[in-house]
């Protein structure tokens, strides 16, 4: 049997017509499946690339759901000298898709590069105090280093290990056969993890994720990435269609700027958060696609502290607590609401959820007797706004990875030779990112994060609204395996066809 299969990464929204009918795949005895990809839409960053690693090559490590480092190219590592070295030791049998294997003579040479590459730009994350290197036998790298860095093992997880003399030879479950007219792969019969039971796939492009969708809905193909918020429930149900549901690793803060002569005090921040109402913001403005979101940490992530203290909607305290800051309500200028002050809120205008977000804080604060503006933006202008210090607050999403490195980067205070990801006038947090980046236990991990949390929530520099969840939409032709793994598309190369008497007990 033939077995087609569509990937669609980007963001664009679809509501199902029940009118659609699925159709069944033409037969054939190769086992394949074909990725589409929505080239429109309002997504961030184009997930092509993440997508063809994914089939095509491994990293030393990787990052696991709950944020623990696991082996991949690399079988196992150890810290020496007091955190500054990192030993990496490499897996006997991996081998790249030219059947070369994968020792310290090919692997160096990628890594060389990768640092170069990085210091030749403004900010080299994890690779920030790489001093060099270096091989000391054919299956160990040795990593030496200014000063310890846990960022360092998640640094490595983005560096994807490719023949240095062939960039489309890899050491993924699947190898490129071609890249034009479009992009298709076979799977590779020596993958170290083990053989893929998907023996051909192929990248297809199409002009949107509606389009996608639509042609999974007349079965001629397998899977959507992404499923629209609008179409999630229409699935519900369906005996062709497994959907799996989990969070993404972005939220959605309304962050404030802490020159602004009122959000500068903490005080009147802490009302706002206590005036917001999280639950319906999830519940009506994300259609229930989310969860409430405390701080910026991960909610899956071995060191999140369930302990730490949270804020609750509360709009009588948030009354009390702005009176209290000398903020009485005060008429106002024609045409404006009498208010306690006022300030302006840039949203993410490409996305219709951000617009729904942001017109229920403007409701909900205003019970409260704050007044806030909403200003629509493109994601070009919200950017460089965000930038240039030019906003009160913005409603935006925000990317939290599983571990540390882009919390860090987000909200530490500007530092030179650092690109700038935001200026908001925080710096609360420093001296507790600069501890978790140089924690070298668990112990002290866990300990920094439970005060990473705390500060938060004392000096509430944002309202952190909510998690974002993805919905994936499969034929259920296929078997993605455990279902209580949820980075289900990390593991593309155990997905199986489902024998028709399994699928007809379903």
């Amino acid at each position: 049997m033939r077995c087609v299969l569509v990937v669609c990464l980007a963001g664009a929204g679809l509501m199902a017509s029940g009118a659609c009918r699925r159709e069944t795949a033409r037969p054939q005895s190769q086992v394949s499946f074909r990725i589409g990809m929505g080239l429109g839409g309002t997504s961030l960053q184009s997930g092509l690339p993440v997508l063809i690693n994914m089939l095509f090559a491994d990293s030393l490590i990787a990052v696991g759901w709950n944020g623990r480092p696991t082996p991949r190219l690399a079988e196992s590592w150890t810290w020496e000298d007091d955190g500054r070295t990192l030993r990496l030791f490499l897996r006997a049998g991996a081998t790249f898709h030219d059947g070369r294997p994968v020792t310290s003579d090919e692997v160096l040479p990628v890594l060389q590069r990768a640092l170069k590459e990085a210091r030749n730009t403004d900010y080299f994350g994890g690779f920030a105090y790489v001093e060099s290197v270096e091989a000391s036998d054919d299956r160990t790298i040795v990593l030496r280093l200014s000063r310890p860095d846990a960022f360092l093992l998640n640094e490595l997880t983005n560096t994807t290990i490719v023949a240095s003399d062939d960039p489309n030879v890899g050491t993924g479950p699947f190898r490129i056969v071609t890249r034009v007219p479009h992009l298709e792969f076979e799977r590779y019969g020596r993958y170290y993890r083990g053989v893929p039971a998907i023996e051909r796939v192929e990248i297809a492009t199409y002009e949107s994720q509606r389009s996608a969708w639509a042609a999974m809905m007349r079965g001629e193909v397998d899977m959507v990435q992404e499923v629209a918020r609008e179409s999630v429930d229409f699935l519900q149900g369906s005996s062709e269609i497994e959907t799996y549901s989990s969070l993404k690793p972005f939220y959605i803060p309304l962050v404030f700027n802490l020159r602004h002569p009122i959000l500068g005090r903490v005080e009147a921040r802490r009302a706002v958060t206590e005036a917001i109402d999280r639950s319906q913001i999830v519940g009506d403005a994300m259609r229930s696609h989310g969860r409430i979101a405390d701080d910026p940490v991960w909610p899956s992530h071995w060191a999140y502290s369930t302990a730490a203290r949270r804020y609750t909607y509360n709009p009588v305290a948030a009354r009390l607590r702005l009176d209290a800051a000398g903020l009485p309500i005060r008429s106002a200028a024609p045409g404006q609401m009498a208010s306690r002050f006022h300030f302006t809120c840039l949203f993410w205008s490409e996305d219709p959820q951000f617009e729904r977000i942001a017109l229920l804080l403007q409701r909900q604060l205003s019970d409260v007797g704050v007044d806030m503006a909403l200003e629509p933006a493109t994601l070009r202008n919200l950017i460089k706004r965000i930038g240039a210090n030019d906003f009160d607050a913005y409603l935006f999403q925000v990317n939290s990875g599983r571990s540390f490195d882009w919390t860090y980067r987000y909200w530490h205070s500007p530092q030179p030779g650092i690109p700038l990801m935001q200026d908001s006038g925080y710096a609360g947090a420093d001296a507790i990112l600069e501890r978790l980046r140089a924690a070298r236990s668990d112990n002290e991990t866990r300990t920094a994060v439970a005060d990473l949390q705390q500060r938060f929530y004392e000096d509430a520099p944002a309202v952190f609204l909510a998690w974002q969840e993805t919905t994936r939409a499969v034929d259920a032709r296929f078997s993605l395996g455990d279902r209580t793994n949820l980075d289900i598309f990390a593991n593309i190369w155990q997905w199986r066809p489902v024998e028709p008497t399994r699928r007809a007990a379903r």
